[in-house]
């Protein structure tokens, strides 16, 4: 068995078996906890008759006492066969058949563990061809182990991060095949699965920015490639179309019902939104509350070797460079641009996967600066991986507020040790 699949299975085990164990204290309520994991996974529970879809439990109530849910359909989507199996695990066992009895519960930590497993595979299988399989092996693992994807495949498996972190992963492995050796399935998959990215949360819209003009020297010639493939294969393109719209059906079923309308900005309902003027860009990077180089120092390398990947026009560095400043302008625009209470800045977990490719550059480089440089490069690697996994271990609810400054985050990270 080669060493590929061996990892992707000792990585499932490991995920599966560590959320397990780090939520055993309250496996009981863990579903059913009042936060965002919650609105995610509560249509599964409305499928069995548990709530009522007018009055879900984890929803803002409107003036006509109907509640919205905030959160749309994608995680309940690739959740769904994990909830089937739960279902008739359920059953045969004698557990309560409502979506909340102990099957559920494993079954979302299956479900985490296999997004990730099956992501971490996905890259590996992109980037071999870039940088060779041992750092093709390396870049997801280190994902894995020195950032907060570890943190919301184990301590929150219920967030939306590793479901959107497989299609991402999938997406720049589908893209590349496609531009490799263009063909109907290929292409039916990625429309398929742009189409659910984008029903797991609307800003992932402008992570179709890669199928679109990664593996090009100039938009045009990117677009004139694109065509072709529809034209090569209309009937793969109109089925990739309609599964995406099919995904999307019961979403703008469940809205015109609640609200009237198809098309609805569920958290403008409550008064939330962006100030498109004020961004905090800074606060972002660099905050005590959740700045994402100083919870993922890792990506400031990651960084430092897109920008100049994109400034010296190495291939794929732009289109990647250009997602994530939408990303940043947008994230740093919202009301709540720490994300609330959450372990670093959870927002850019999904795009890792797009940044695996300045990762495994960035490492390639000193690789190939001789055995040295490789070898001194074990340290920093894996002090990163140690403090990240020590500082999952050690975060509470919630690292963020008034209350929350640079002396407690240090005090925090002398516990580290």
């Amino acid at each position: 068995m080669r060493v590929e699949v061996l990892l992707t299975i000792l990585v499932f085990l490991v995920t599966a078996r560590t959320g397990y164990l780090v939520n055993e204290h309250h496996h009981a309520t863990m579903l059913s906890h009042g936060s965002d994991p919650y609105g995610y996974y509560q249509f599964l529970p409305a499928l069995l008759g548990t709530h009522d879809w007018g009055h879900l439990p984890w929803a803002f109530t409107m003036e006509d006492g109907k509640g919205l849910s905030l959160f749309t359909m994608g995680v309940a989507w690739m959740l769904l066969p994990f909830f089937l199996l739960a279902t008739a695990w359920a059953s045969l066992c004698g557990y309560p058949v409502d979506g909340y009895s102990h099957p559920y519960v494993m079954c979302q930590f299956l479900a985490a563990a296999f997004y990730l497993a099956a992501g971490c595979l996905l890259l590996f299988h992109a980037l071999r061809d870039i940088v060779g399989r041992p750092l093709a092996l390396l870049t997801p693992m280190l994902l894995l182990g020195a950032t907060n994807l570890f943190f919301y495949s184990t301590y929150e498996p219920g967030m939306s991060h590793v479901y959107a972190f497989f299609l991402f992963a999938a997406l720049l492995y589908l893209t590349l095949r496609m531009l490799e050796d263009p063909g109907p399935g290929k292409l039916f998959l990625l429309l398929a699965c742009g189409g659910l990215l984008v029903l797991i949360r609307q800003l992932n819209v402008i992570a179709l920015l890669l199928p679109l003009f990664l593996g090009a020297r100039n938009p045009m010639e990117a677009l004139r490639i694109r065509w072709g493939w529809l034209r090569a294969y209309p009937l793969a393109a109109g089925g990739g179309v309609l599964v995406a719209a099919l995904l999307f059906l019961p979403q703008l079923i469940y809205l015109k019902y609640i609200t009237g309308s198809v098309l609805v900005f569920t958290y403008g309902k409550k008064g939330e939104g962006f100030n498109w003027t004020e961004p905090h860009l800074w606060d972002v990077l660099f905050s005590h509350q959740n700045g994402w180089f100083v919870h993922t120092p890792l990506m400031i390398f990651v960084m430092v070797a897109l920008v100049i990947g994109a400034f010296r026009g190495a291939p794929n560095m732009r289109p990647i460079l250009l997602i994530w400043l939408l990303a940043w302008y947008i994230y740093s625009s919202w009301w709540s641009w720490w994300l609330g209470g959450s372990f670093g800045h959870r927002g850019f977990i999904e795009h890792y996967a797009f940044l695996s490719i300045p990762l495994a550059m960035g490492l390639k480089w000193i690789w190939d600066r001789g055995r040295l440089w490789r070898d001194l490069s074990y340290v920093p690697l894996y002090l990163l991986v140690f403090i990240n996994i020590r500082l999952s271990t050690l975060y509470f609810w919630p690292w963020e507020g008034p209350d929350w400054n640079w002396e407690k985050l240090i005090d925090i990270w002398e516990r580290v040790p």
